[in-house]
């Protein structure tokens, strides 16, 4: 019989572990939490990429509270991939996808010749997917973005959540 939604071990309290004496540190999840400070682009992004980063940073990762200084580096290779991905665009829409390459000669000499892939073509296909997979680590894509949500509102505690802190 399959298992149902949420029938997996429940999630004790830290308060009860403490009390029972059986919480051990080493089987505790230790996150760190992102810095406070909103991520600034690095300085070795052409300026193209450092108007996607700033893009990024203020119109979208700002509202899912994403924007932190901890992604700079991710967020930076994403900038990167985005405009690689542009000037691959922008090549193979001037040259379109395939080129000529002659192959040798008929019985005449006239040349013959065959259409050949540019290489662009599947360097572009390579940095779509990345770009595809950095955005979803951000939730920038629309299935992604369900998973990663809205970020938690700070509450303040009343007194008797401070009491038992």
């Amino acid at each position: 019989m399959p298992a149902r939604i949420g029938s997996g071990r429940k999630v004790i309290p830290m308060i009860i572990k403490d009390a029972k004496g059986t919480r051990e540190r080493s089987r505790e999840k230790i996150v760190a939490p992102p810095s406070d400070k909103i991520a600034i682009p690095p300085s070795n992004l052409n300026k193209r990429a450092k108007q996607i980063f700033q893009h990024l940073v203020k119109n979208r990762l700002m509202h899912l509270g994403l924007a932190s200084a901890s992604h700079t580096e991710m967020l930076a290779l994403l900038c990167r991939e985005m405009e690689q991905l542009e000037r691959l665009d922008a090549f193979l829409l001037d040259n379109g996808f395939t080129r000529k390459v002659i192959i040798g000669e008929d019985a005449e000499g006239n040349p013959l010749y065959s259409a050949k892939m540019w290489p662009e073509v599947n360097i572009q296909k390579d940095t779509s997917r990345h770009v595809h997979a950095l955005m979803n680590e951000f939730g920038l894509s629309p299935a992604s973005a369900q998973k990663v949500g809205k970020p938690p509102e700070k509450k303040k505690k009343d007194d008797k959540e401070r009491f038992f802190d």
